[in-house]
């Protein structure tokens, strides 16, 4: 008799929503970034080798200087204060007016996604999601064991008849929907923007079936061409102001590194959010607030966003340059006009799951598809990062991966 092979010993003390708590491919995969010789379309890396570090020296010199260490110390639930006043001139450059009362601050955007799930969702409440939509989301959100209801998206972002005949059918049947979640600035992963009428819209219908939006927005100020779109919390405080949560991060504005990102809520809510913070953490770092507030109290920053656009925009068009010569009536993409990435969509009969193995053995990294819908749709779909490689990888990079897909068409064609 063969001895029985117990593989987790602690398996019967878990909690149901340990069930839920699932490893991003996106985590999983930025492991391939460092490998040496290979080409990353994986992770939405910033670029951070832009920033000055001799002034990032001076900023952390002068943080420890001047406050005699109470960087070092714990700090208030809420965040640094004048970082707050500093994230106001931030958000203005949207068009968002808020005041420093209406913001917490907090470890990223992810614990801003992960403190809205512990506030709102019980096991089997109903959120919409736009399909494809943010993975870290739709983690967070599957650790609460929310019942997620995905929408697709088009060109001009989530199909929003598409969510109202959902809230209709759900309140016909006396059923509420927690919240909507959407990234309608060149959406992670799909690059789509949602357009100013459907925006008007999905705030009608969560003002209609008394429900909230989180609208995410890392990127809405990367933006390479174009005419700006008002946010859905910018058309919510010009109202009734409570029906959207606006979050976001520095990540994409100074450096992920540093773990700070910020949410904007109705007080109410946002009281909510802070006791989160406080049973998590107890606060988020001083030191790396304060850093920040240095940094944004330098004008100097908005000429890194400058630099950034246009380092950025450089890679994205090399990237389309790319895409369009070597993938031209075989595969369809997406055409940010900000942001981060590109959706690649491929003939139906392909997996990229599959595309993904051959590609890391050419040293190319990307991120199929399906880890972006909630019920693992996608299989023919990837997303792109152009970040992080230089033109001239980037270039190389869509080369090879254009060959791996025209292989795999030509062997189904020659099998079909």
């Amino acid at each position: 008799m063969s001895k029985k092979i117990t593989f987790d010993y602690w398996k019967h003390l878990y909690s149901n929503r340990t069930r839920g708590m699932v490893s991003s491919e996106i985590r999983n995969l930025l492991s391939l970034s460092v490998l040496p010789d290979i080409i990353s379309f994986a992770g939405g890396l910033p670029e951070v080798r832009a920033l000055n570090y001799q002034k990032l020296e001076r900023y952390i010199k002068r943080t420890l200087k001047a406050d005699e260490g109470i960087s070092l110390q714990y700090g208030d639930s809420t965040g640094y204060y004048p970082l707050r006043t500093k994230l106001i001139e931030v958000m203005a450059l949207e068009g968002i007016r808020v005041d420093e009362e209406d913001i917490i601050i907090t470890a990223g955007g992810q614990q801003a996604l992960d403190l809205l799930a512990k506030v709102f969702i019980d096991t089997g409440d109903n959120i919409i999601v736009e399909t494809p939509s943010y993975v870290g989301a739709l983690n967070a959100f599957k650790a609460y064991e929310a019942n997620i209801i995905g929408i697709p998206v088009d060109e001009n972002g989530i199909l929003v008849e598409e969510v109202e005949k959902k809230l209709k059918r759900l309140s016909d049947n006396k059923e509420v929907v927690k919240f909507i979640y959407l990234v309608p600035n060149f959406s992670n992963p799909s690059g789509f923007t949602l357009n100013l009428e459907r925006r008007k819209k999905l705030l009608e219908l969560a003002k209609k079936y008394n429900t909230i939006i989180i609208e995410d927005n890392p990127y809405g100020i990367l933006r390479y061409e174009g005419k700006a779109i008002p946010s859905l919390k910018e058309m919510d405080t010009n109202g009734d102001n409570r029906n959207v949560i606006y979050i976001s991060t520095l990540s994409k504005l100074f450096a992920p590194g540093f773990r700070v990102g910020w949410a904007v809520a109705p007080r109410l809510i946002l009281e909510k959010l802070v006791l989160g913070v406080q049973s998590a953490v107890l606060c988020n770092s001083t030191f790396s607030q304060r850093i920040a507030y240095e940094y944004f109290s330098d004008p100097s920053w908005k000429d890194n966003i400058v630099e950034f656009i246009k380092i950025y925009k450089k890679r994205r068009d090399a990237m389309f340059a790319a895409l369009e010569e070597n993938l031209s009536g075989v595969a369809t993409w997406s055409k940010p006009e900000g942001g981060f990435f590109i959706w690649l969509k491929v003939p139906d009969y392909l997996n990229t799951k599959e595309l993904l193995a051959d590609a890391v053995r050419k040293k190319v990294a990307f991120i199929p598809g399906t880890g972006f819908y909630p019920d693992g749709r996608g299989g023919n779909t990837a997303r792109l990062a152009f970040c992080t490689e230089s033109s001239e990888n980037i270039e190389k990079g869509i080369k090879i991966l254009s060959e791996i897909i025209k292989d795999k068409i030509r062997l189904y064609k020659s099998s079909n």
